[in-house]
């Protein structure tokens, strides 16, 4: 039911009136009896500020929930400060919440109001029997509304559900799709185990001549055709431009193309030629020289000699 319950906020045991209350319970000796045990003193001489506090929420429970069900428009009938004294339990706890301002009483009228609490709270005497009516109409509206809601989007599905298996299915894809197409090469320079090389142009020669003049173009593509036979696994390549630049940047790092034993660059074949011609004259009109024999060969002859002279 909606009168078994109050609003009370989660913070109002730290608000600023509870410790107001607290502290002016705290300082009434009348409530020493009624929360000690036979203590007739103050309350704040045997109880700590926080335990006040609790006391304080607890009885604003106990008079709020009174007027939740008893008030008309937050207004107690019948009723002043004592009286509130009487149903939270805590002697002065009505002049205590009048101090801060929650419950202002009337003399004249003989009833105590409580501000903003039928903001928060409906009295049950605010609630009539038509009240009860209407809201009872507006909960079995509602679950009436959510239960077609619920219907309607159940027929949907099944709706839906039925077009799918009408519609036939769409067919499935037996290939990968095509991938995009790379940028064409900036030349077609080709390899092959049969055909060796193949698209190098005479603008590709002057440019690796120029950036690799200690390369001999045609013998590094001999060599790099043999490495690529003796190594079929590796020969599956696709940018043989990138491959041969960087053979022949390795080779022009190592020194440049590594010549035959004896052999001269081809601008020296002449001087060669004509340096050996000269040689071979200066040869031609020399004797041998007659056959010398070591001296220690001669030494030992003649010991050999001696010997058999003796025997």
């Amino acid at each position: 039911m909606a009168g078994d319950w109050v609003k009370m906020r989660s913070a109002l045991l730290a608000n600023p009136k509870v410790h107001a209350i607290a502290k002016a319970i705290g300082r009434d000796s009348r409530a020493g009896a009624a929360l000690t045990t036979g203590f007739s003193g103050c309350p704040d001489q045997v109880l700590s500020r926080n335990a006040l506090r609790h006391v304080t929420v607890t009885a604003l429970l106990c008079v709020w929930s009174s007027a939740n069900e008893h008030s008309v428009g937050g207004i107690l009938s019948c009723c002043d400060l004592e009286d509130l004294d009487e149903i939270s339990g805590v002697p002065g706890f009505g002049d205590a919440m009048h101090s801060v301002g929650w419950a202002i009483p009337d003399e004249a009228g003989k009833c105590v109001s409580l501000p903003n609490f039928s903001e928060h709270n409906t009295p049950a005497k605010d609630r009539t029997g038509a009240e009860r009516q209407r809201r009872y109409r507006e909960n079995r509206n509602g679950d009436v509304t959510a239960l077609r809601n619920a219907v309607t989007v159940t027929q949907r599905r099944e709706e839906k559900r039925r077009e799918e298996e009408i519609q036939p299915a769409a067919p499935v894809p037996t290939s990968k799709p095509a991938k995009p197409s790379r940028s064409p090469a900036k030349s077609a320079v080709s390899w092959s185990s049969e055909s060796g090389w193949q698209g190098i142009t005479d603008a590709d020669r002057s440019e690796w001549a120029t950036a690799f003049p200690g390369a001999v173009l045609d013998q590094e593509l001999a060599k790099a055709t043999a490495w690529l036979r003796a190594n079929p696994t590796r020969a599956g390549r696709r940018n043989w431009r990138s491959f041969l630049v960087r053979w022949l940047a390795r080779c022009q790092d190592k020194g440049g193309t590594v010549r035959e034993p004896g052999r001269r660059p081809d601008g020296d074949d002449a001087a060669r030629r004509a340096q050996l011609d000269r040689k071979a004259r200066e040869f031609a009109g020399m004797r041998p020289a007659p056959y010398r024999r070591p001296a220690e060969a001669v030494a030992l002859a003649e010991a050999l000699k001696l010997k058999e002279e003796d025997l």
